[in-house]
């Protein structure tokens, strides 16, 4: 018997801004101070040169976007550079040397600080290089918290629903195995009574002691797939659990090196072994996979998680609707959680899935690294 898990949370796909503007901006001979792309956001162009920032245009839209002037934005651009999240100002800078580096267009998100608020804009800009040391970008940078709060409200909504759901798992969990598990167990002491009258060859006793054996251990298989209580022990715990559980089952062996997680939040730890759940039994019923390797790893503030088999692999743009269905799953679990799914796959050459996930610091890790030794089945 096999407990298959679908997932019901509302899709919460990553932020995706409006479209970058289409019209070359620095051939426009509208005023930039009254640009009708304007009304959308605060339109500009920026130049460098020798690695130094200036705003050369800007529309009056500037005020609403960023809380700066126009005249404040040309007078100096590290007024406006200033204002930019402390924990965003390595990627700004980052994402506008590579912009220039490989002219490829412009497209930065991140937090600035206005006078009471934190704002998230969205920078998108076309780029042209003027001469061997300056760069030129023309573009427009639109407030987008709105879209974000509206994220993060959508996220907090799937993450309420997602602990409801678990929270019913281990209610099921436990009632099987409590209530099932005392059925069971007097049918079984009831059939040893009856043995004790018909003799212990009875044929017929023999094959219901074999079903409530078989019973007994699908209730508990279905109750460790529901709430496996390995993970009340740690996230590092549940998924070696997991891999042991999945090698014994299907002879596949499991090769790991799964490094303590540190203290999770419930959510957290559960919605990475769901996704684990999930890899591997995509692995049994698609990939005829001869290995599996496991690796689970956690540097400040991420956790990452990779699950690659040897099997025979796919072409993610013409998967089946059910192999579509479980990437998806998967993906909502990492975007409820802020992070990513990548899954890379070619024919015959197997799968590799990689997830993401950000984490706070809550101390030392709190479970033990496990051996990177195979599992055998």
């Amino acid at each position: 018997m096999e407990c298959k898990f679908h997932s019901w949370l509302p899709s919460v796909p990553p932020f995706q801004s409006p479209p970058p503007p289409v019209q070359d901006l620095s051939s426009d001979d509208t005023p930039w101070a009254a640009h009708p792309l304007s009304g959308f956001g605060l339109v500009f162009q920026l130049s460098q040169r020798a690695g130094q920032l200036q705003f050369t245009q800007a529309s009056e839209s500037a005020q609403m976007v960023c809380g700066l002037s126009a005249q404040a934005l040309l007078r100096s651009s590290t007024a406006f550079v200033g204002r930019i999240h402390a924990a965003d100002q390595a990627d700004f800078h980052a994402s506008v040397q590579a912009s220039a580096l490989h002219g490829e267009p412009w497209n930065w998100e991140g937090r600035i600080l206005t006078e009471g608020e934190i704002k998230w804009i969205n920078i998108r800009a076309a780029v042209k290089r003027l001469d061997a040391t300056q760069v030129q970008w023309n573009g427009i940078m639109i407030n987008i918290s709105h879209a974000r709060r509206r994220e993060s409200d959508l996220r907090d909504m799937a993450a309420h629903m997602e602990r409801a759901r678990e929270q019913e798992r281990a209610r099921l969990a436990r009632d099987m195995h409590d209530e099932l598990g005392q059925l069971l167990t007097a049918l079984k002491m009831d059939i040893s009574l009856l043995r004790r009258r018909l003799g212990p060859d009875d044929a017929q006793l023999n094959s219901m002691t074999q079903l409530v054996d078989a019973a007994t251990a699908a209730g508990r298989r279905v109750a460790a797939q529901l709430r496996p209580a390995v993970l009340d022990l740690g996230l590092s715990d549940g998924l070696l659990w997991l891999a042991e559980e999945f090698s014994q089952r299907y002879g596949i062996p499991v090769s790991h090196q799964i490094e303590g997680a540190g203290e999770l939040d419930d959510l957290t730890a559960i919605q990475i072994f769901r996704i684990a759940q999930e890899a591997f039994t995509n692995i049994a019923r698609h990939a005829q996979a001869k290995s599996v390797r496991l690796t689970l790893a956690r540097t400040p503030g991420l956790i990452a998680l990779d699950i690659v088999d040897d099997g025979l692999g796919f072409t993610p743009a013409t998967q089946t609707s059910e192999k579509s269905f479980g990437l998806r799953g998967m993906r909502e679990r990492a975007h409820l959680l802020g992070g990513t799914l990548d899954c890379a796959s070619v024919p015959n050459h197997g799968t590799t899935l990689r997830v993401r996930v950000p984490c706070t610091e809550r101390g030392t890790p709190a479970d033990a690294p496990t051996s990177g030794k195979p599992i055998s089945a």
